[in-house]
């Protein structure tokens, strides 16, 4: 598989080019200008060629839809929009007035047109109406104009089509965008049918599959919405978007999507990180998935493989992705000497003038470098960056629905140490090497997630960690956990004091009003349901289950395990806990924080 190039010729359907890019639809924080520009450079070197502007949280495109833009934001548009055309990616303007839009009264209209048509004095060509997660109660004055919802909306979007002069990109995102939003059903859905028999067949459907967030996406799927909207959709993809979930982040492979689909949809945009810099790996993937047919190279499946198509291999997709991405930015680690970057090297170093739009430290440049003496500490050099550390990065965050190769692979032996615990505590001799082997085996694992954490923490381009760094340090702090509690299973270690504190260190537990609505709600299951505990048990997590918010913690054990069993009595603060419907060998253990 080669790499995405804008040299390859573009998938074609049968009604115009193919679609293909970037929507930024997410909750949060809006991308700055700058990085926008950087992705449509990226767009144009890797073959994609369109991108949909549609930050939730910019207040006039979605919370104020009415309101023109002032002068300084005008000037912004005009440059984003000039800056899309230079790297011949096709930039989509999108608005969403659903919120509060009423669809009956020409003022409204009026006033929805009147913002289009200056964005199109900006210079943009293609557009877009959004009525997605929006209630779907009409108001009173439209339900005596529309005999339904959809119709409202598509009377509304119809009328701007026409009004802009039957854009070559229009699209249109329904309120039911996913099967499961679909009553009965995609093809009985009321709302459905009437957006494919209303809506002018110039205007593009939006789609995000079987779900919001899809884990697959079928031919079959496609071809059974394609009939209902009379019009192949075209997929909003929120495989990579982490705006649901503050603590999660992906960095895997565009994947599950046959590229058999590509015949059969009008374009693919991916939704993808709230966090610009990480979404290289998505953007890219994306890229060599819709030029996979058009290479025109089948590659080889072996029998027993996963990856079952013959035309896309998403773990070589991620790989070339990884590639250039260290390729492509500063990893290198460098050494700071006197607002200088040493390069690290064999010899002596070399002196390369540190670039940086910020305001240089004052030195005194006549003064040599400094160079430690002897008997002095020497200069601290960081180790670059590597491949394996992003792969690794990869792994440990990789898609919603499934972790990579070394994730899964660390908590497959995590739970297999933990049940087998007792047979090493037995002492035979077979047994025991086995388990200390492994639990070996494990340490490195976690001591290689420890090491990335350092050499990305230590990487000169800041941007990029700074993206990354609350999700890799909050790995690190769960691997450096699971780590601990190995190590005391093997009899190597006691826990930490200060984690049975009575008062211990807010970074010892999940805090903050979510936490404790968390714990109330647990608390709560726990009461109703009590073998959640032995579920606990096995979903691969540690013996000791910690209640977020971290007013109680249990832990579950069987009592023919002596070792665990004496190791928790002697700390003194778990207590037997009566609970019915467990097995009769588990014991369950509680005690209050």
């Amino acid at each position: 598989m080669s790499k995405p190039d804008s040299t390859k010729r573009q998938p074609v359907t049968g009604t115009g080019r193919f679609i293909s890019g970037v929507v930024e639809g997410f909750y949060g924080r809006p991308w700055t200008m700058e990085q926008r520009t950087e992705l449509f450079k990226r767009e144009q070197k890797w073959g994609l060629n369109t991108y949909l502007y549609a930050p939730k949280d910019d207040y006039k495109h979605r919370m104020y839809w009415r309101d023109l833009y002032a002068a300084e934001e005008a000037e912004q548009l005009t440059s984003l929009i000039s800056a899309a055309k230079q790297h011949d990616v096709e930039f989509v303007y999108a608005i969403s007035p659903g919120l509060d839009i009423t669809f009956s009264n020409p003022k409204e209209v009026a006033a929805l047109k009147r913002k289009l048509d200056q964005v199109k004095e900006f210079g943009c060509r293609s557009f877009s109406l959004l009525f997605d997660d929006i209630e779907t109660e009409m108001c009173p004055a439209d339900k005596q104009a529309f005999s339904s919802f959809a119709h409202a909306q598509v009377a509304i979007t119809n009328e701007v089509y026409m009004h802009l002069g039957e854009p070559e990109v229009f699209l249109f995102c329904p309120t039911d965008y996913c099967a499961v939003f679909c009553t009965p059903s995609v093809t009985q859905s009321s709302y459905l049918n009437t957006v494919g028999e209303k809506l002018l067949p110039g205007i593009d459907v939006l789609w995000t599959g079987p779900k919001v967030v899809s884990h697959k996406i079928s031919v079959e799927s496609i071809e059974e919405v394609s009939s209902v909207l009379k019009r192949a959709p075209v997929i909003w993809d929120n495989i990579h978007a982490n705006d649901y979930d503050p603590q999660r982040l992906f960095l895997g492979p565009y994947k599950d999507r046959p590229t058999d689909l590509i015949p059969k949809l009008k374009g693919v945009l991916t939704n993808p990180n709230c966090e610009f810099y990480p979404n290289f790996v998505a953007v890219h993937t994306l890229a060599t998935w819709c030029k996979a047919p058009a290479e025109g190279t089948p590659r080889d499946v072996e029998m027993g493989d996963e990856e079952q198509d013959p035309c896309y291999s998403p773990q070589k997709a991620l790989n070339l992705a990884l590639t250039d991405w260290l390729e492509e930015h500063e990893w290198v680690v460098v050494t700071l000497i006197h607002g200088m970057s040493v390069l690290p090297g064999p010899c002596h170093p070399r002196l390369k003038k540190e670039s940086s739009e910020e305001e240089p430290m004052q030195t005194d440049m006549g003064e040599s470098p400094y160079i430690p003496g002897p008997g002095e500490n020497p200069l601290y050099t960081a180790e670059p960056l590597t491949l394996d550390d992003l792969k690794l990065l990869s792994d440990l965050f990789y898609l919603p629905y499934e972790h990579g190769t070394t994730a899964r692979t660390m908590l497959q032996e995590l739970d297999w140490l933990k049940n087998q615990s007792q047979a090493a505590a037995a002492e035979t001799d077979k047994v025991t090497a086995e388990w200390c082997s492994r639990a070996q085996q494990f340490d490195n694992m976690c001591e290689a997630v420890v090491q990335m954490f350092n050499r990305l923490s230590n990487a000169p381009n800041r941007s990029i960690l700074y993206d990354l760094y609350n999700y890799i340090c909050d790995i690190k702090s769960g691997v450096g956990l699971a780590r601990a509690y190995v190590k005391t299973l093997g009899g190597h270690s006691q826990p930490s004091a200060q984690l049975l504190n009575d008062d211990p260190e807010p970074w010892g537990f999940r805090g903050g009003l979510s936490g404790e609505f968390q714990n109330i709600c647990i608390c709560e299951i726990l009461h109703i349901k009590p073998l959640l505990l032995l579920l606990l048990q096995n979903s691969k997590v540690t013996i000791v289950v910690f209640l977020l918010g971290s007013r109680g913690a249990f832990c579950e054990l069987r009592q023919s395990n002596r070792r665990m069993l004496d190791f928790y009595s002697k700390l003194g603060s778990f207590k037997l806990v009566q609970m019915d419907g467990l097995p009769q060998d588990i014991l369950v253990m509680a005690t209050s924080l």
